[in-house]
């Protein structure tokens, strides 16, 4: 249930909307009411309701000033103002603080029913839509972090002349436009590592919340990087430099340097660290290590060259010298790792498959943990991506039909009867029947898996759209509801559980 507290300094009027309104049948739970405004002040801050009906004239503290002090902390609070004054300065001065309900005295049962529904139907929609934006956020970090883990991979295990493939990773993250901050914390014993990392995060949490930090641990050296978010990192520095975690026997020596983008300072970090045998990169607290197999990752690298550029015959060979390759393995983290530079690799740029399908896929392989399990399933992957990719030829005027549908999917009305008479100038049956032919599905089953994977992809990007912009963006007009009932015939799943599921389960 919601909770709920009155304010106002008139006694009767706080007996009456207690008593009069049955609250229990809302959902609410009324917490307390107040006579004042500091009364109602110290109230939200000790008990956090979800709403407070509060009047705007009040001595101590007004209804206004309450609602000003309360928008300077953290809390999602919904306000609705009540006050005997009717001048527009009021509703002015409240719609400036986002409180959209402002009530004017005297106001009877229905209306103030009316007030507290509309703010739960309100209530619910921003948590909702909040809960997905972190989903979103997470998912983003998730795959930045795979992204990111392959790449120090390269710049570990290449030649010092060599460069890792920046263009393959370009539609994963921005390498080359924003700056990042570098830091160093050395002479951190491993045992404490875990304590020191938690201290760290909960300090950039509450001073830098929804910045990613990105750390590795190398030969008692914590390495932590994260984009550039302010003009001085004078409280960041001195917090590092005070760091003091018990039982650490030597102080800790802090540096921090910039860098104009994420190249450089990848470039800079590797050539430090690649000379390590044995090198983790956290995840949260979970140091994944990333074991120096310089020798298997070429071999890998090659192999999977092999698998993207050469014929039929030498793919298939390819195939089984990587079966071979990956076989060899025991370690299922190296083997995960591995595993993630393969599929990154050939699914880049959308040559063989998109990269909504590649994190699906390796939300689920990061989860298992038995090596032949991880075996398996890279090859059956990597197999069903190399059938895949085979090319295939469609007539001129179907390929138009495919490429219309993918400018187009943004429109509802969208239909292979109109596309025919009105872009090709063809018969109807004879463009289905040909349509059905080639590609083996109808129209219809090709239409909603695009729409579909459109879905996925906008859903993947992180973005904080809400579900109605997604479901317009894919042709479903003004109709999230029905978006959703689609999404969740094709995939099982409604378009939030997917979002929680790609992320796993948070």
């Amino acid at each position: 249930m919601l909770k709920l507290i009155i304010a106002d300094d008139e006694r009767m009027i706080r007996e009456s909307i207690s008593n009069i309104i049955d609250w229990n049948s809302l959902g609410i739970e009324l917490i307390g009411s107040c006579g004042d405004g500091i009364e109602a002040y110290n109230m939200i801050l000790d008990e956090s309701p979800d709403i407070v009906l509060t009047d705007i004239r009040m001595p101590g503290i007004s209804g206004l000033e309450l609602v000003e002090r309360i928008s300077q902390t953290d809390m999602d609070i919904q306000f609705i103002l009540l006050s005997g004054f009717g001048e527009f300065e009021y509703a002015k001065q409240a719609m400036k603080y986002r409180v959209h309900h402002y009530l004017l005295k005297p106001s009877n049962e229905e209306q103030i029913i009316e007030s507290i529904r509309d703010v739960i139907k309100e209530y619910y929609h921003r948590r909702a839509f909040k809960d997905l934006q972190n989903r979103q956020k997470a998912l983003t970090f998730h795959l930045h972090h795979s992204v990111l883990a392959n790449i120090i991979n390269e710049g570990i295990f290449m030649d010092d002349s060599a460069q890792p493939a920046w263009d393959v990773y370009s539609g994963f993250m921005d390498f080359c436009y924003t700056s990042y901050e570098l830091c160093y914390l050395h002479y951190l014993e491993e045992p404490l590592l875990v304590s020191a990392l938690g201290l760290i995060y909960e300090y950039m949490s509450k001073s830098a919340p929804g910045i990613a930090v990105y750390s590795l641990y190398v030969k008692n050296t914590l390495i932590l990087f994260f984009e550039s978010h302010q003009v001085s990192y004078e409280d960041l520095d001195t917090f590092m430099y005070r760091l003091s975690i018990e039982q650490q026997p030597v102080q800790l020596n802090y540096h921090r340097s910039t860098y104009p983008n994420l190249i450089q300072l990848i470039e800079a970090m590797t050539s430090k660290i690649k000379r390590y045998g044995m090198i983790y990169f956290m995840n949260g607290l979970k140091p994944v290590p990333i074991c120096n197999y310089k020798n298997l990752i070429e071999k890998i690298e090659q192999l999977t060259t092999i698998l993207m550029n050469t014929d039929i015959e030498n793919r298939e060979s390819g195939y089984e010298e990587l079966e071979n390759t990956l076989h060899d393995i025991s370690n299922p983290d190296f083997l995960k790792q591995a595993g993630s530079r393969i599929i990154i690799k050939l699914t880049a740029g959308n040559r063989y498959g998109s990269s909504v399908e590649a994190t699906e896929y390796l939300m689920t392989l990061n989860q298992q943990t038995d090596p032949a399990i991880i075996r398996n399933m890279l090859m059956e992957k990597i197999s069903k991506t190399m059938a895949d990719s085979t090319e295939t030829s469609y007539s001129p005027f179907i390929e138009k039909v495919i490429q219309y549908v993918e400018n187009n999917l943004d429109n509802p009305s969208l239909t292979l009867k109109w596309i025919a008479e009105n872009y090709l100038y063809m018969n109807v049956d004879y463009v289905s029947a040909r349509f059905m032919k080639e590609t083996r599905q109808k129209f219809s089953n090709y239409l909603t898996t695009q729409r579909i994977q459109k879905a996925k992809q906008l859903l993947l990007e992180g973005s904080t759209e809400q579900i109605q912009c997604v479901a317009e963006k894919v042709g479903c007009g003004n109709n999230p509801q029905y978006f959703s009932q689609i999404f969740k015939k094709h995939t099982g799943m409604s378009p939030s559980a997917y979002i929680k599921q790609i992320n796993g389960g948070d």
